[in-house]
This record gives structure tokens, C-alpha cells and sequence, in this order.
């Protein structure tokens, strides 16, 4: 869905909607989205009141405009740092742990995704939500390439679970952050989210084999 703006020209949008979103996450950060202004966002960006309204329409489009640029970073470094790695099992981990690593680097962004994501408009939500599914997809790929035909699990579910789990440092960080480094948090969670995955995969395809 594209938001409307007044300003013609698509690199001065960009760059303006950069700024508002910018500043948007940080008053959203403080204040959450349900108790920002419109004027706070303006003013956090550096734009003026009035010109804001150039670019945007409502406070509900600054919203949907930071999950629009949330799920592009997101998902953006997942496939950058993703590894092509032939073999299903290692890019499986690979994947994961790219997942994990991203989700700490982009750590602001995914606590207001996660908090504010029941303010966004419905028909924006639905965009949101597909976007989001884009992601489950890429993981359950992955996990029926790796099962090679067994049966005993339900990829769907197991990538939905991956992508769960894969916050798990970000949305518990005020609690594991003075006790772990984000390494140590990334390692365990590969570890035990990746690597039982894994395990379990082999078994079943181990199975498989000896029913042969």
C-alpha cells in the first residue's frame, strides 16, 4: 500500500520519511505510539509541523511507514547474512542464527514492533501481516527441504516457533543483558532452538531410512 504525499519528488520523500521515522522510533521508544504526537515526531525528526503533513497523512501512517522500513531492515540483512549454504541442515542453522543476530542488531525496532503493533490501522495490519509471513515462509522452506520427504513434523508450525524463539534475546534483554553478552544469548538460542530442530530432523529422516 503506498502512503500518499503531497511532494512529487520520490528521493525527497525518501529521505524526509527516513527522518520521520527516525524520530518517530525514538518518541515511540519513550512514550509508545498511543500517547506521541504528531508535533513530538516532527520535532524529534527535525521537520517542520507543517511540512510533516506533506509527506504523511495521520500519525497512523507515520506508524505503518516504521513497519514498512522495520520488515524491509529485517529482512533485508536475514537474506544478506543468510549464508547459501548447499546443505539444508547447515543453511538451516546458518539462517537461524542470522535471524537472531539481525533481531539484536535492529533491537529498538523489534520491541515497538512487537509492543505498538496493536495500534496499526486494519487494512495496514493486513500488509504488515503478509510481510511478516514472508519470513515464516523462508524457514519452513528451509525445514521441508531438510526433512527430505519424512513425515512425524509440521514445518509450518517448527518455522513459526523459529521465528518466535528468535526474539527471545531482544524481547528478554533487561533481564539477560546484565548476565550474558549477546553472543552468549545468540549461541544458546541456536544451540537449542536450531540445533534441537536439527536433531530432531535427522531422527525422522533416520526413520524414514530404516523403514526402506
Amino acid at each position: 500500500m503506498r502512503v500518499e504525499s503531497k511532494v512529487k519528488d520520490q528521493q525527497l520523500i525518501d529521505e524526509k520519511r527516513r527522518q520521520i521515522i527516525e524520530g518517530a522510533i525514538r518518541v515511540f521508544k519513550d512514550k509508545g505510539y498511543h500517547k506521541a504526537t504528531v508535533r513530538e515526531i516532527a520535532e524529534e525528526a527535525g521537520v517542520g509541523l507543517g511540512s510533516i503533513y506533506d509527506y504523511v497523512k495521520s500519525k497512523d501512517d507515520i506508524l505503518y511507514l516504521f513497519f514498512e522500513n522495520y520488515c524491509n531492515s529485517f529482512y533485508g540483512k536475514l537474506k544478506a547474512q543468510g549464508p547459501p549454504c548447499e546443505d539444508p541442515l547447515m543453511r538451516l542453522e546458518a539462517t537461524y542464527r542470522a535471524f537472531v543476530e539481525s533481531a539484536m542488531e535492529l533491537e529498538d525496532q523489534v520491541m515497538l514492533a512487537y509492543t505498538q503493533a496493536k495500534y496499526v490501522r486494519s487494512d495496514y495490519l493486513k500488509i504488515i501481516l503478509q510481510r511478516e509471513s514472508e519470513i515464516v515462509e523462508f524457514f519452513q522452506k528451509i525445514i521441508e527441504e531438510a526433512l527430505e520427504g519424512a513425515w512425524g513434523m509440521d514445518p509450518f508450525m517448527e518455522a513459526n516457533f523459529l521465528v518466535y524463539s528468535g526474539v527471545f534475546g531482544v524481547i528478554r534483554r533487561w533481564i539477560l543483558r546484565p548476565r550474558y553478552t549477546k553472543k552468549q544469548v545468540a549461541d544458546y538460542l541456536v544451540r537449542t532452538q536450531a540445533g534441537g530442530l536439527i536433531r530432531r530432523i535427522k531422527a525422522l529422516r533416520e526413520g524414514k531410512e530404516a523403514d526402506r
